[in-house]
């Protein structure tokens, strides 16, 4: 006897599934899921259990039952995170959300409910009216309970014809609407800005006040206008959704956090001074990038201590694992591999297969990655926002990729997706940049990573596709000086007479090399006695090399002799150090430290070792000014100076700002005190679309890859 439920019909005799009068061919593990499922509708059905019924003896684990779970859901073309036939419970199992109904019954058998467990029908006891004694009554009398037998029945047999010939509701529009930020902030770009939970009908995102710059946490409900701030959330950035919407996971105060989506006192979970997202996993864990160097961790939602997850590989080049997301089918991961000191330069993606442990790098050159529906990936790769199609089960691509839609503008797009609904960020255009005296940037409008010369007169930076570009401030001509290779962090020496970068090959370890910035034919010369893994960053007049050292999980603060002889690593400490800067008569290095557990700057003697702190409120990129009688540091979208004795101690006055205008932040400072600054459109708007996916699925079909 065939069950119907919508559209679909199924026979656990044969097991065979018809869709509309037409055969769908199903693998044999697949069918026995549904015929557990049917069997026990309405009902949670545990995932052992069906691991016991489906594959008995076999020795399988969970992911062979969420691949045939997929699979069963792509034929009935059931949405995981809207449900119409299976829904999944949380750390409990599967339900079949839909009654079958039986294509007709045999006299006498009501009640009847075919694939029980022993291959039999089950029957629900019927009253018997033998069993009670009738008075007598006449032959019309008689005749009224077979009446109202027929008349049920026929009524049952209409139910069962319409079921069977209607046809299923039509799938709701692919629509479109705004979602604004409150008045007078903007989406913070320090960091992944919005979330959408997984059922698709919450947000949450972080932005920033355009007053005071500092950020905090709102959310709404897609059938609402208005916005909620979540008090306690000063600070906040990055923010994510757990499995069941119920919380919010972001950064703030140098350490992973949690609140609950209606609001209530933030948790801190684990320490994160350097924070570079974070994915909520389904059986209660946080994966997450936690700082300058390193890979991934992961903490209970409950809190304990944080597990290192990943490790970067030096001898690939790799310095950082961030940005991870949980595939749902699978419980495997994604997360992107920063190979360059730069947070601006693009990232390779990578997937952690969840048994193995193994790492499998997937593409090249994309900055964030998410995964959308089942068997496809959102990414941003350069100013594109692209979907490709995406196996679960292997945790690789399988076919081209297919732009999503139009960005908003020109530039990197800021993106989310959760259940049915895509969010991107208006105002990802690609920011223009000018000098503080209004001069245009000219060549330094398509460079990263830009050092300026001591003399102010010079610039040097990376392009696009990682070659190291010289330019003239004053004439506005560049000069290319590399020509292949991956480079980063240029720095000058003192005299402006040579550039200093690492370089490397594509999956190799970087090295530190120089060249003349005046004779173009001079191959650049390595420099010698320098760890791999080693980024300039400052010179001093007498030769000595400040360097950014990444090794064991750690970035550390190193000083070369110019003799060639191995560097002294100055950072004391179980935390990060970078961005080491010389004073003009190098006797200081002022540095980034996260020692007090975010990211602050410090000042440090080069010959006793003394420590000063310059900031208590956030700082990093720090530089001398040209008399070395103070230190421009920014913090967030401010440039700020504050004075600093010859003498190792600062001075009284709070620090001075230089730069501090919505819709700007500094990219460089000469030591004269000219800034570079880049400036951004306002982002106080995101589309979201509802039904994307269906749209996606037509441009972008599957491919059919059954599960063993």
């Amino acid at each position: 006897m065939r069950l119907r439920f919508g559209p679909f019909a199924f026979d656990p005799h044969s097991r065979l599934l018809w869709r509309d009068g037409t055969e769908i061919a199903l693998p044999p593990r697949v069918l026995g899921v549904l015929e557990v499922l049917l069997d026990r509708a309405g009902e949670v059905v545990a995932r052992q259990e069906l691991l016991d019924r489906v594959w008995k003896d076999a020795f399988v684990t969970d992911t062979s039952l969420a691949e045939a779970v997929s699979f069963l859901r792509q034929a009935l073309g059931d949405d995981p995170q809207s449900p119409r036939f299976i829904q999944t419970v949380h750390r409990r199992g599967y339900r079949f959300l839909v009654t079958p109904e039986p294509e007709g019954s045999d006299q006498g058998q009501t009640g009847v409910r075919p694939g029980s467990d022993q291959g039999q029908t089950r029957v629900r006891p019927v009253s018997d009216p033998s069993l009670t004694p009738a008075p007598p009554a006449r032959v019309d009398w008689q005749l009224i309970p077979w009446s109202i037998a027929a008349l049920c029945a026929g009524l049952a047999t209409a139910a069962v014809w319409h079921t069977a010939t209607s046809k299923p509701p039509d799938p709701p529009p692919v629509a479109r609407l705004e979602l604004r930020t409150a008045p007078g902030t903007t989406f913070d770009r320090e960091a992944a800005p919005i979330a959408i939970s997984p059922d698709g009908r919450s947000f949450a995102w972080s932005a920033c006040d355009g007053a005071t710059d500092r950020c905090a946490l709102y959310v709404r409900a897609i059938d609402r206008f208005d916005a909620q701030a979540l008090a306690g959330t000063d600070g906040a950035h990055a923010p994510t959704f757990s499995p069941d919407g119920r919380w919010i996971a972001f950064f703030a105060d140098g350490a992973l956090k949690k609140i609950a989506a209606g609001g209530g006192a933030p948790t801190p979970l684990a320490a994160a001074p350097d924070p570079g997202g974070a994915a909520w996993t389904a059986d209660g864990r946080i994966v997450f990038a936690a700082s300058t160097a390193g890979g991934l961790s992961i903490v209970d939602d409950q809190g304990g201590r944080a597990q290192t997850l990943t490790a970067p590989s030096a001898g690939r080049g790799e310095l950082r694992h961030r940005f991870p997301a949980v595939v749902p089918a699978s419980h495997g991961l994604i997360f992107t591999i920063a190979s360059d000191p730069d947070p601006e330069a693009p990232d390779t993606l990578a997937a952690l297969a969840p048994d193995s442990g193994g790492v499998r790098v997937l593409r090249r050159d994309v900055r964030r990655a998410l995964p959308a529906g089942i068997g496809y990936l959102l990414l941003s790769a350069g100013s594109d926002l692209q979907a490709a199609t995406f196996d679960t089960r292997t945790l690789v691509l399988t076919g081209p990729t297919d732009a999503v839609a139009a960005p908003p503008a020109e530039g990197a797009p800021e993106f989310a997706v959760g259940g049915n609904a895509l969010a991107i960020v208006r105002g990802s255009a690609r920011p223009s940049r000018v000098w503080s005296d209004g001069a245009d940037a000219g060549p330094l409008s398509r460079l990263r990573a830009i050092a300026i010369a001591p003399d102010s007169r010079r610039a040097a930076g990376i392009d696009a596709s990682g070659d190291v570009w010289m330019v003239d401030l004053g004439a506005g001509a560049p000069t290319r000086l590399t020509f292949g290779g991956l480079n980063a962090s240029p720095a000058w020496a003192a005299d402006g007479s040579r550039l200093f970068f690492s370089t490397r090959d594509p999956d190799g370890p970087y090295r530190v090399v120089s060249r003349s910035a005046s004779e173009r034919s001079e191959a650049p010369v390595a420099v010698r006695g320098l760890p791999p893994q080693a980024f300039p960053t400052s010179i001093a007049a007498d030769g000595r090399i400040a360097l950014t050292v990444f090794h064991d999980g750690h970035a550390s603060v190193g000083v070369a002799a110019p003799d060639g002889s191995p560097p002294r690593i100055l950072t004391d400490g179980p935390f990060d150090e970078s961005a080491p800067a010389f004073s003009p008569d190098g006797r200081w290095l002022a540095l980034e430290s996260t020692a007090s557990g975010r990211r602050e700057v410090v000042v440090r003697s080069t010959t006793d070792g003394r420590r000063i702190a310059l900031t208590s409120d956030g700082g990093s990129k720090p530089h001398w000014t040209a008399d070395g009688r103070a230190i421009y540091f920014t913090s967030g979208r401010r440039l700020l100076c504050v004075p600093f004795a010859g003498d190792g101690s600062a001075a009284a006055s709070p620090a001075q700002a230089v730069l501090d205008r919505a819709g700007e932040r500094p990219l460089a400072v000469t030591p004269a005190g000219r800034v570079l600054i880049e400036r951004h459109p306002d982002a106080d708007s995101a589309i979201v679309v509802l039904q994307w996916l269906r749209e996606l699925g037509e441009r972008l079909p599957l491919p059919v890859n059954p599960p063993r």
